[in-house]
């Protein structure tokens, strides 16, 4: 098969496959395999993202250069983006960089790759953030081993096609949730000290992430790679009393919200203090407004749907006619696939399950 059919192959079975019933995790290792085979690569890291804060949720990777070494990728990565802005991963959504043309094919002016990739036997790689609508909601690096040729155009041109089908499946994948009605758990606490080594944790720490279903990196980073990610962003932030949030969907349907916060006093030498909790159904509305595809205008309507405001409220609030607060509402309905406000209002804060149960 000439790489012209494997390249449509691979689109139509990505076509299909966004259409099958599976969850975010299992349509990435899938996805993943398709890819492969159309261009052919060693390892990837895939990254579901927090749409708000564009900081990584659920990380899933089979490169182990990467996949466990979490805790130093991170800040490494941050340092390196002044160096080598336009190399994967760090691309403005809908963008697909491949490292070779980036660096002009001297590999050790991405420092990410001098200090860890390369030493670790990979050789090119291939990123590209994934967006739908303007909002993006993952990215994607795949690696060669070191000795490999370089991805060429088409490669990228292949990526670059599929991301918005890729991105609009991830989004669809957040949009049917669990409600948190079974033991949601007091917050967990997490201490760890200014190089972002793990100092100690609450019994419920363990117990959340667990519940989120996210493997450590290794035994000796035994958190989660997205807390590292936020803890490096708040290593590197402008104001020192910055803080970081997530919001992510653990492995039972449940939302999860996970803050970070520099540890202050007299008696602290730095360190950071992250907190696991369930998602206030307030801080999940944006994120499942995004996740519907909601537009500005339907977004200001359901929020004051969500508040229990008549349409002639909405209207006067909004300086809009009753009938186009009508027109709205029942476009929002259909696209969120519910009937009434009741089920609308239960879709965008999380509890759709326990509301149509």
């Amino acid at each position: 098969m000439g790489i012209d059919a494997l390249h449509r192959s691979a689109r139509s079975t990505l076509a299909r496959l966004a259409r099958a019933r599976m969850d975010n995790d299992v349509f990435r290792w899938e996805a993943a395999e398709v890819l492969r085979r159309a261009i052919g690569f060693d390892t990837w890291c895939w990254v579901l993202l927090d749409p708000a804060s564009g900081l990584p949720t659920r990380y899933t990777a089979t490169n182990p250069v990467i996949g466990h070494n979490q805790r130093r990728f991170f800040p490494l990565d941050l340092q390196s983006r002044a160096a080598c802005p336009a190399a994967p991963g760090r691309t403005r959504p809908a963008e697909v960089s491949v490292l070779s043309t980036v660096t002009g094919g001297a590999l050790d002016r991405d420092p990410v790759w001098r200090e860890m990739l390369g030493p670790g036997g990979l050789g090119d790689q291939l990123g590209a953030h994934l967006a739908a609508d303007g909002v993006c909601w993952a990215y994607l690096t795949l690696y060669r081993d070191e000795g490999r040729a370089w991805f060429s155009a088409g490669d990228a041109a292949l990526v670059a096609s599929v991301a918005p089908l890729l991105a609009a499946r991830l989004r669809a994948g957040l949009r049917h949730t669990t409600p948190a009605n079974t033991d949601p758990g007091e917050p967990g606490t997490i201490i760890v000290d200014r190089d972002l080594k793990l100092v100690t944790a609450t019994s419920r720490a363990w117990r959340w992430i667990a519940r989120l279903g996210l493997e450590k990196p290794s035994d000796a980073e035994p958190l989660p790679g997205f807390i590292y990610a936020m803890l490096a962003r708040l290593d590197h932030a402008a104001q020192p009393e910055q803080t970081a949030q997530v919001r992510l969907q653990a492995a039972d349907g449940t939302w999860a919200l996970v803050g970070a916060a520099p540890l202050t006093g007299p008696q602290v030498d730095g360190g950071y203090a992250i907190t696991l909790q369930t998602a206030p159904a307030t801080d999940l509305t944006g994120v499942l407004m995004s996740a519907w595809n909601l537009t500005s205008r339907e977004r200001d309507v359901a929020a004051l749907i969500i508040e229990g405001r008549s349409s002639d409220d909405i209207a006067a609030s909004l300086f809009l006619s009753p009938h186009t607060v009508r027109d709205h509402t029942k476009t929002i309905f259909g696209k969120v696939g519910v009937h009434n406000r009741r089920h609308l209002t239960a879709a965008l804060t999380g509890q759709l399950g326990e509301a149509t149960a």
